[in-house]
């Protein structure tokens, strides 16, 4: 598959570029021990396996309810027995291996993306928030779009865990799309979004040596001193510590620097999974839409990125799509 291809080609590259700097690969992000990406690679790996097996759970009970409350009028033998063919069709040894290649490319995916963002320090060292700041301030009035939004919804704790939960659902939304995808019938429809899901961390990731930034909360701390204490700043903290024992020492396995701004990953995800879950059920898209534009105002109100860094993740989703649709192989066996 040319998404394995992908994957195969930037491992190559990331482990030259380890090689050339002289520094280790850096493990788990904020382990309490120390190890290797392989050690990451398979605590990823049996959390994916626990995945997938409720995702064949789930789609087993989402088509057995599809059967019994569309088709309730007409409870045939052979209509139960073509059901259970669908359901068992997914235990197929041939379609499990299929399956397993799709989120195995996946996980590489996640673990080279962060071993790529790791070495953004090495790579370009400039830093470019002052234009963003600027372009935040001159579509938000002479503020920052931070500024604006802690304007409208106040600083209080509550607005802080409010404005927090769209961020931290992403995660949950990620990883279930990927699956819900790696499971869905359609070969060529998980390939394709597979294929732009990925590509959208890698172009992000390259975007992101051009351009660095840290974002409003690292470049602008004193907007954002109301949040101490909470959740989320314990989080951009942990972030900020890994930074700082980086520059220490940079052969520091326990640490791995995953501070960026432009464009939005997380925006990204969800978009990207708004428009191919359209291709799903129309109601999923739409909930997938509504989220979205919670983890953008959440993104901006946090201080995690600045409003340029969320409109770049659009196009950056559109160049993915493109490509992934040009270049993705429908499986024969099983495209639809």
């Amino acid at each position: 598959m040319p998404l394995e291809y992908l994957i195969l080609g930037f491992g190559i590259s990331i482990f030259a570029l380890y090689r050339y700097f002289g520094i280790e690969m850096p493990g788990e992000p904020g382990a309490q021990v120390s190890s290797g990406p392989l050690i990451f690679y398979f605590k990823q790996l049996l959390l994916s396996l626990d995945l997938y097996g409720l995702a064949l759970l789930v789609l087993a009970a989402l088509r057995l309810f599809q059967f019994i409350y569309v088709n309730s009028k007409d409870l045939k033998s052979a209509a139960w027995k073509s059901q259970f063919n669908k359901i068992l069709s997914r235990l197929y040894l041939e379609q499990i291996f299929q399956d397993f290649r799709f989120f195995h490319a996946t996980l590489l995916m996640f673990i080279e993306f962060a071993l790529l963002k790791n070495l953004i320090p090495l790579i370009n060292k400039n830093l470019y928030d002052s234009w963003f700041v600027s372009v935040d301030k001159f579509f938000c009035g002479g503020l920052t779009c931070s500024e604006l939004s802690h304007s409208l919804a106040g600083k209080s704790s509550l607005a802080v865990e409010v404005f927090s939960q769209p961020y931290f659902w992403y995660y949950p939304y990620m990883s279930i799309l990927a699956f819900v995808f790696i499971c869905w019938a359609s070969r060529s429809i998980a390939h394709e979004f597979l294929f732009s899901f990925t590509l959208l961390f890698f172009i992000g990731t390259l975007i992101i040596f051009i351009l660095p930034t840290w974002g409003p909360v690292y470049f602008l701390p004193e907007l954002f001193g109301f949040m101490q204490g909470s959740e989320m700043a314990g989080l951009q903290g942990s972030l900020w510590h890994m930074k700082e024992a980086l520059e220490i020492n940079p052969n520091n396995r326990q640490a791995i620097f995953m501070i960026s701004g432009f464009p939005s990953i997380h925006v990204g995800v969800l978009i990207l999974g708004s428009v191919y879950l359209k291709k799903i059920h129309i109601i999923l898209a739409f909930a997938s839409w509504i989220l979205t534009g919670l983890v953008v105002s959440s993104t901006i109100y946090l201080g995690w990125h600045y409003l340029l860094d969320d409109i770049g993740s659009i196009a950056v989703v559109l160049v993915s799509i493109m490509i992934a649709k040009k270049l993705s192989w429908n499986w024969q066996s099983q495209s639809s």
